[in-house]
């Protein structure tokens, strides 16, 4: 196995995207994670250069919705259009809804999405973890399977595979491997 100096360190991809909803301003992240179960904790890494990080330092939630594989082209669109200058839901044409506890907006495409209160805010490097408490989930109808998770047979979801490049997965290399 070769090494390297550190610079880009880009190994982790794929990872899935989300959508992140403050105030009617969207961003999308690669950079995002469940921390806690109880209580019910999702993080979101977010650059103090990024618009979505002034809202989110002034704001008190936040949302953040999935979106399949098929929204590939629409994330990107988000990814490159600032919300400092323009409406992005507007701009690219998104429906969306208010969060119903939160400032944020919930994608009317998204298969499941939830609202965070802010819970804490710490930077890291040349980010800041955003933490949200889960206060309120949406998902679509039909999509969670018999185990409480989502059915990979029904959803496509969205994978970043770094530089603008997405990728799904396919149902018929899923491997169980239960635990001994």
């Amino acid at each position: 196995m070769k090494t390297s100096e550190v610079s880009k360190f880009y190994y982790f991809f794929p990872q899935t995207v989300a959508v992140i909803g403050v105030d009617t301003n969207v961003m999308p992240a690669a950079w995002h994670t469940p921390i806690s179960a109880q209580p019910p904790l999702y993080g979101v890494l977010v650059s103090p250069k990024r618009y979505t990080y002034s809202l989110l330092n002034r704001k008190h939630g936040f949302t953040v919705n999935f979106l399949e594989h098929s929204k590939a082209p629409l994330i990107a669109r988000i990814g490159s259009t600032s919300g400092r200058d323009t409406e992005k839901l507007k701009e690219c044409n998104i429906k969306a809804a208010p969060a119903d506890r939160v400032s944020g907006v919930i994608l009317l495409d998204s298969y499941a999405a939830y609202e965070c209160e802010k819970f804490a805010m710490h930077e890291y490097g040349d980010h800041f973890l955003v933490v949200g408490k889960i206060v309120l989930i949406y998902y679509n109808e039909g999509i969670i399977n018999h185990q409480g998770i989502v059915n990979e047979n029904i959803v496509s979801p969205m994978l970043y595979f770094g530089k603008d490049r997405y990728i799904t997965i396919d149902p018929d290399t899923l491997a169980v491997h239960k635990r001994e």
